[in-house]
Parts: structure tokens; sequence; C-alpha cells
């Protein structure tokens, strides 16, 4: 079940606000008005990690991270593969089931990008 984490940065917990189990982690950002304006919702924690990301009204993409070269300012399995690839409906239902102590407003904008990008026909 994803779980609230501290937060240690420098940004506000108004502006920004993460969640993890042992598979997945969560992180949104928030505007002014405390609306989610982004999330990254990282799937297979040290495994073969795939990632789904929205910004706004953007569609989301789903990807592969990769361990390959690193982006400027960004550590480790932080670069990811130019190739999107196809969400397996499977996705969704582990979301699903790991959703229940979200905000329900978080939840649904999430839900709503794997929704938009499920493999058609699974």
């Amino acid at each position: 079940m994803l779980k609230p984490l501290a937060n240690p940065s420098l940004v506000s917990e108004s502006d920004r606000c993460k969640y993890a189990d042992d598979s997945m982690a969560l992180t949104a950002w928030l505007d002014e008005n405390g609306k989610y304006i982004a999330f990254e919702l990282i799937f297979d924690l040290t495994m073969d990690e795939h990632a789904l990301r929205r910004l706004g009204t953007k569609p989301g993409r789903y990807f592969r991270l990769d361990e390959g070269e690193n982006r400027p300012g960004r550590h480790g399995k932080q670069t990811y593969e130019k190739e999107k690839s196809l969400l397996p409906r499977s996705r969704l239902e582990d979301f699903q089931d790991r959703s229940a102590d979200l905000p329900y407003d978080l939840a649904c904008y999430v839900r709503e990008t794997l929704l938009q990008l499920l493999e058609p026909n699974i």
C-alpha cells in the first residue's frame, strides 16, 4: 500500500508529496491552490523500473527507466529510454490495489492517466 513519505528537501510539503511502498513510488506536484499538476509513478523499484509521468494537461508517458548515460542534474536511474512503452493493464490493477490510502483526487488523476495509456485490446 502506498504510504506518505517525509519530505527532507527544500521543496515544501505544499508543493510536492511523495508516497511509496516496497515496489512502487509516487511523487506528485501541486500548484499554489493545492491542485495536482504533475506526477511521476515508478513501478518495480530497484528491478526493471518503469515510470509513468504526466505534466499538467499534456498526455502521460510510460517508459522504461534506463541505467544508461545520465542526464545533466540527474542521478542514476533517472535516465530513460527514448521509446515510449505500451502500458499493460496489470499496471492499472497494481496501482488500484495500492492506492487506497492516497488522497482521492490524486488517485483519480493517476488512474485517469493510466486508463488513457492502456495497451489496446488487453
